[in-house]
């Protein structure tokens, strides 16, 4: 009895790649309607007692894993004025295995009780911008920089005719092993927060007005 001839031959093994594709083809469909394991993450319309929008936030935090958690350190809420002589709120979120802070303050000189914590805050923010993978960041009058970890802004501010600086200052907690850069989302979150706190904590006066919008971010420096 004969085999099957060669032109057939040729038909079954056609035959069997074609299955072989359509039965990997199904599996990756099947993978991909399959629900996640992980919750997806799922962030309020504003953060930091609604102090912030979520637009940052968002970009920053994993999009699945754990649930969105937050928590504001402080006596008084992220957004509300307080007592110089109290510490400043600071703000903590979560969600997909990352934690970010976001802090804000304001340092004054006093020539009288030579107390120079605006000068220091700005000396160290100019050191630390020349570290390797640090990018200029600034914002109207503002100046700083941002790197894949967090951001830090600076801004000359007069209320009632006290001076001073407001730093703001957000970061991850380093635990989270990001192989993007996200200077720029964190530049972002910076920015939110500088506006916020000098119209809502602060009261700077007109001269130190932000501009609406994103920030600039630079390139960031070399090793």
């Amino acid at each position: 009895m004969k085999g099957p001839s060669v032109s057939g031959r040729r038909q079954i093994k056609l035959w069997g790649t074609v299955s072989l594709v359509a039965a990997a083809l199904v599996g990756v469909a099947v993978w991909l309607m399959w629900p996640s394991s992980e919750p997806v993450v799922s962030l309020p319309a504003r953060v930091c007692d609604e102090a912030l929008p979520t637009g940052a936030p968002a970009a920053l935090l994993p999009r699945t894993g754990k649930d969105y958690y937050e928590s504001v350190v402080g006596s008084v809420e992220f957004n509300a004025p307080h007592d110089p002589a109290e510490p400043s709120p600071a703000c903590n979120f979560s969600g997909g295995g990352r934690h970010i802070t976001v802090e804000h303050d304001r340092h004054f000189n006093d020539k009288s009780l030579a107390i120079r914590a605006a000068d220091e805050a700005k000396e160290a923010v100019a050191e630390e911008a020349q570290l390797p993978g640090r990018a200029p960041l600034s914002l109207g009058r503002s100046y700083g920089y941002a790197w894949k970890h967090g951001a830090v802004l600076l801004l000359n501010c007069r209320d009632e005719g006290e001076e001073g600086v407001i730093k703001v200052n957000v970061y991850d907690w380093k635990k989270f092993a990001s192989e993007d850069s996200d200077a720029k989302a964190f530049g972002e979150l910076a920015a939110d927060t500088l506006r916020m706190a000098t119209k809502s904590v602060y009261r700077c006066d007109h001269r130190s007005a932000l501009p609406g919008g994103p920030p600039r971010l630079g390139r960031p420096r070399e090793g």
